[in-house]
C-alpha cells in the first residue's frame, strides 16, 4: 500500500482515486539514480514516462552552435541557465523536474523510438517508471483510467506551452 500512497502524490495520476492508482501500481517500476547519473541520453531507446518521487532531474540537449551564434550569446551577456556553456560544450536546459512531476511523456505519446534529449539526475533521485509498452497496453485494458492520465498529460503540456510563451517574450524583449 505504501507504493499506492506514493503514486497518488504524482501529478500524472492527479485525476485518479486510490483504487484506480492501485490498479496501475503493479505496472510501475522503481528506479534510483545518483547525482550526475543519466536517466537516459539523447538517442537512447524510449523507456516510458518517469515520475519523480524525490530528487530533481534536468532535461537538456546538447547544442551545436556556430561561432556567430556563440558570439551573439556572449555579446548579449545572457545571464540564464537555460543556455549555458559547460565543460562538455553548449547545452539548452528545457526543464528541471521535481517531486511529483513527470517527464518522457512526449516520446511515449508521439511513439518515438529514441529520446531527443537527455535526462540527468541533479540530486540523488527516486523515480517511478511507467514503461512505454505498458502505457499502450493500459490504453486497451483500462481506457477510463488512461483518459484521466491523458488529461493530466494535456494539462502539463498546456502549462509548458504557457511557460514557453513567457520565455519567448522575455527573449524578444531583451531580458
Amino acid at each position: 500500500m505504501a507504493l499506492v500512497d506514493e503514486l497518488v502524490k504524482q501529478s500524472l495520476f492527479e485525476g485518479l482515486d486510490a483504487e484506480e492508482v492501485g490498479k496501475l501500481a503493479s505496472y510501475i517500476e522503481d528506479r534510483k539514480y545518483t547525482k550526475g547519473g543519466f536517466v537516459f541520453k539523447e538517442g537512447d531507446p524510449t523507456s516510458g514516462i518517469y515520475m519523480v518521487s524525490s530528487g530533481k532531474v534536468e532535461i537538456k540537449r546538447k547544442l551545436q552552435l556556430d561561432t556567430k551564434t556563440k558570439m551573439l550569446i556572449m555579446l548579449r551577456n545572457i545571464q540564464s541557465d537555460e543556455v549555458r556553456h559547460t565543460s562538455h560544450g553548449w547545452e539548452n536546459r528545457f526543464a528541471t523536474i521535481e517531486e511529483g512531476q513527470f517527464f518522457g511523456e512526449l516520446s511515449v505519446i508521439e511513439n518515438r523510438k529514441k529520446h531527443s534529449a537527455e535526462a540527468v539526475a541533479v540530486q540523488d533521485s527516486h523515480l517511478f517508471l511507467l514503461k512505454a509498452d505498458v502505457f499502450s497496453e493500459l490504453e486497451v485494458l483500462s481506457p477510463t483510467i488512461m483518459v484521466k492520465v491523458m488529461r493530466a498529460i494535456a494539462k502539463n503540456m498546456s502549462a509548458n506551452a504557457r511557460l514557453l510563451d513567457k520565455r519567448i517574450l522575455k527573449v524578444l524583449m531583451g531580458g
